[in-house]
């Protein structure tokens, strides 16, 4: 029972000293893993619209193509695929026992819409919109006071996004490809928990929320950091 006491005793007295970091003027390197959610950006009313605009698009080459003809009648059936996966890598600094900057390339995945299209012969269309999202963003944080290691963070911020899309159609043996690139300039904020060692190794549990083209993109991401304390 007393060796048990003792090893209890010895292990709250090194942990206090391990998780009493100071964090102030350092530089550490993160990398980070996580999920991706773009449920927002594919809800049932976008599909709907996507469908309208593809069947819209179809109808009015079909009327190029055959003025004098009726319409075939063109009818959509649209799923998507609004689970990606995100991976990170940045820079920040603590210049401040609360306050730190952070700088970092985030990659959010792809989201996907896809389907088939078809006549009133049940000619069939294959259809899918696939885009890729990535920036570059620079945010601050707002830490708690640190308790074993340990402190909660907000953070806000902006990020320079850029969105790779590309739509494929497929009939028969034939595929068209149409490839288009769109960027912007937006908010992002989140928060979450961080644990930080003396050693310089730490780690974060985040939840953050994208704004793009004012459609919500919520990240959950695990990261793993390594502090660089500077002499000064």
């Amino acid at each position: 029972m007393m060796y048990i006491f003792i090893k209890v005793a010895l292990f709250f007295i090194v942990t206090q000293n391990v998780f009493a970091t100071d964090r102030t003027n350092s530089i550490y390197l993160l990398t980070s893993f996580g999920k991706s959610n773009f449920s927002d950006m594919t809800t049932q009313s976008d599909i709907n619209a996507a469908k309208a605009n593809i069947v819209s698009n179809l109808n009015s080459q079909f009327l190029l193509q055959n003025p004098e003809s009726a319409l075939p009648g063109y009818s959509a059936e649209l799923n998507a695929d609004d689970k990606g996966i995100s991976i990170s890598f940045g820079v920040g600094y603590v210049f401040h026992e609360y306050l730190s900057i952070e700088a970092s390339y985030q990659y959010f995945g792809s989201v996907k819409v896809s389907g088939q299209i078809k006549d009133e012969d049940n000619n069939t269309l294959g259809y899918s919109k696939t885009g890729v999202i990535g920036g570059f963003d620079l945010r601050t944080f707002l830490h708690t006071p640190s308790f074993k290691g340990f402190n909660g963070f907000i953070n806000w911020g902006a990020i320079l996004w850029s969105r790779e899309s590309k739509i494929q159609y497929v009939f028969a043996e034939n595929e068209r490809t149409e490839r288009f690139k769109d960027n912007g300039f937006e908010v992002v904020y989140g928060g979450g928990v961080q644990y930080l060692s003396q050693t310089g190794f730490g780690a974060t549990l985040t939840w953050e929320q994208y704004n793009i083209k004012q459609e919500n993109l919520g990240i959950i991401k695990a990261t793993i950091l390594y502090n660089f304390k500077i002499p000064i």
